[in-house]
């Protein structure tokens, strides 16, 4: 079990990197501090994806190599998928990053920083 670390959500990211004094973003700088940080191949993605000058480049390049990364396994995709058709089968439709997100997280037994409310639907630790 890996109790130190946190996988840290998109939105905690976009705080971190883009506000001087976001609430988010004063989580991570304590994570990043206590070097318990860890992020995922989808949350790089959402991150990339976002970019807008060559800073924010800089800022993620850092990043992805300085912390923690938890690699996206096929077994993760098999889990998301059949978590979000349990979910839709109950009326709930969320995003499939999410799902993986919350899957790779129950894998390595951590809790998500996130403000993001789907994740109040999927069996994962938040970490508040």
């Amino acid at each position: 079990m890996t109790d130190r670390l946190v996988l840290v959500d998109t939105c905690a990211w976009i705080d971190f990197l883009r506000y001087q004094e976001g609430e988010l973003g004063n989580q991570v700088t304590v994570l990043i501090e206590n070097n318990q940080v860890a992020i995922t191949g989808v949350i790089i993605t959402e991150l990339l994806q976002g970019i807008k000058t060559e800073k924010q480049q800089q800022q993620i390049n850092f990043l992805i190599d300085s912390v923690t990364s938890f690699p996206t396994q096929e077994i993760d995709w098999i889990n998301a998928g059949v978590l979000l058709q349990n979910l839709r089968s109950r009326g709930i439709t969320l995003p499939l990053t999410d799902a993986l997100i919350a899957v790779i997280a129950q894998r390595h037994q951590v809790k998500v920083l996130t403000v993001d409310k789907h994740f109040h639907h999927l069996a994962v630790g938040l970490y508040v």
